[in-house]
């Protein structure tokens, strides 16, 4: 039985890790919204997400199961880290002649640090952009949605009967995604979890927690042949067998050295092995450097002769007690800081429109407060990925280069479903609020401005009224302008408006739109 432990704990750890990414994935890029509740939890559970959406529940749940577990969150949950893993184990496969994949190296811990700290002082500015690179979840999240979701379409397309529309990201997202994604799958590669155990923020939080986890990697001494085939497998590259240490900050509970151990000297284990013959005894410094040109007697007599003296200058372990309040905040510190309805009527850029460019971008719907949203988003693009009608796009400048990829609308292209709230239930941060139905349809994001110059129904007395009948809240009429020669021409009650987009997106005036909504400052 105890030998079959080690294969339970592997392949539960595998099984459980491609269920959830492949879950994950495929909420990521389906075309159809069949399972938003889990979509939403899974989204909800990543740690820098729920960190921002303030949902203490969720991030003190986590930092729990690490205390106990170890960092089991990174090897099973997050979808960053299950892509590093089948890079780094195809990587093995193909180095069938030399399986001495990995060695042990020491912790990066400057490194580690200062992209904690890096986060933490983004959180705080609110500088999302950096967050957006930072997030591990964003980085893969992005990757599907941008880059997975429109190949999937076209297969999609040439098999469906009823084809699916296919959304194109901006050239700076699909760019961005692959650096990303192909950086970090030839890192995984050749380094194992160096992103993980190195830049990860996530990585680097719940290895201070990790450090004094319950279970853990556990070597027993009297048994350990010094084959090292659990030191040649460990991706983390974290077991030390010169001192028979396994690092528990950057262990990600793989369960690989436990299988590979032919002698069972490896063990997750809530204890931790004593030495029933002790191997190594610490030594004074200046008495093993003065004793390096004395004769095997000699040393021997020096050697006893200072039995019982205070060791000086030795080189003593870092105690891990005494980082445990240091860790425990700093683990905490990401916590400081939402079928396409088509108009009946044309709608879209028609031949010889140019497309608009609203004074302020329009955001999605369920934005209370539009600094809370620029500042909580981390543009991982879940509700862009589902949004009905296809009317969100990410941004590259519209809200400064700073908040590239946040969700934006475009209504050249699309308008916005009056009865759909999904992408306010799907949005794991917080930058989007719930909405119900009726409250989407008062929680007005932005308001349509006519330019009467532009308006065909009023420059050419043409009887158009495209807008108005489009308008899903009656908040635009057409009017008499009283003016000889000219017709009528579109008055839009602010008051009634909540900046849906389907009257700029119907809107036939050329060279440019006569109706384009504006988002509003709050």
């Amino acid at each position: 039985m105890a030998k079959t432990v080690p294969y339970i704990l592997r392949w539960s750890r595998i099984i459980v890790a491609i269920l959830s990414i492949g879950l994950l994935t495929g909420v990521l890029v389906s075309y159809g919204m069949t399972i938003p509740h889990i979509g939403a939890w899974l989204a909800g559970i990543q740690f820098i997400p729920a960190a921002i959406s303030f949902s203490l529940a969720t991030v003190i749940g986590l930092l729990l199961v690490t205390l106990v577990f170890g960092r089991v969150y990174c090897s099973t949950i997050c979808p960053l880290g299950i892509y590093q893993d089948f890079f780094s184990r195809v990587s093995r496969m193909f180095r069938k002649r030399d399986n001495r994949a990995f060695h042990y190296s020491p912790p990066l811990s400057r490194w580690r640090n200062m992209s904690l700290f890096v986060l933490v002082v983004s959180l705080v500015l609110g500088i999302s952009a950096v967050v957006a690179v930072m997030d591990p979840y964003s980085v893969y999240s992005r990757a599907c949605v941008y880059v997975v979701k429109p190949v999937w379409g076209y297969i999609c397309n040439i098999f469906a009967v009823t084809p699916v529309r296919i959304a194109s990201a901006s050239l700076f997202g699909i760019l961005l995604s692959l650096v990303l994604m192909g950086l970090v799958g030839m890192v995984a590669a050749a380094k194992g979890r160096l992103v993980c155990n190195t830049i990860c923020p996530v990585g680097t939080t719940l290895g201070y927690v990790s450090r004094y986890s319950v279970f853990h990697i556990d070597i027993d001494t009297d048994k350990c042949t010094q084959c090292r085939a659990c030191e040649y497998v460990c991706k983390s590259t974290c077991i030390d067998l010169v001192a028979h240490v396994v690092d528990s900050s950057r262990c990600v509970d793989c369960f690989d050295c436990l299988t590979v151990c032919h002698n069972d000297a490896i063990h997750y284990t809530w204890s931790r092995h004593q030495l029933s013959i002790p191997l190594m005894m610490r030594t004074r410094t200046s008495l093993a450097g003065s004793t390096a040109g004395m004769s095997d007697a000699a040393g021997m007599k020096a050697m006893d002769s200072s039995a019982g003296q205070p060791l000086v200058g030795t080189h003593l372990s870092l105690d891990r007690r005494a980082f445990l309040a240091t860790g425990l905040i700093i683990a905490t510190a990401p916590a400081i800081s939402a079928v396409k309805k088509r108009s009946r009527l044309v709608g879209g850029l028609l031949e010889g429109q140019n497309g608009s460019t609203p004074a302020i971008p329009v955001t999605p719907p369920g934005v209370f407060d539009r600094q809370e949203f620029l500042e909580r988003c981390t543009g991982c693009g879940l509700c862009i990925s589902h949004c009905k009608t296809g009317v969100l796009r990410p941004s590259t400048t519209q809200y400064g280069l700073l908040r590239a990829l946040h969700p934006v609308k475009d209504y050249d292209m699309a308008a916005c479903d009056y009865s759909c709230t999904r992408c306010t239930k799907l949005c794991p941060t917080g930058a989007l609020h719930p909405l119900t139905i009726e409250e989407k349809k008062h929680n007005s994001i932005g308001i349509a401005k006519v330019n009467v110059k532009d308006c065909i129904s009023w420059a050419n007395d043409f009887q158009c009224g495209r807008c108005a009948d489009s308008c899903p809240s009656g908040a635009i009429t057409m009017i008499r302008s009283g003016i000889p020669g000219r017709g009528l021409w579109p008055d839009v009650d602010i008051e009634s408006c909540i900046g849906c987009g389907a009257c700029q997106y119907v809107c036939p005036s050329r060279p440019v739109k006569a109706i384009i909504v504006n988002g509003t400052t709050t």
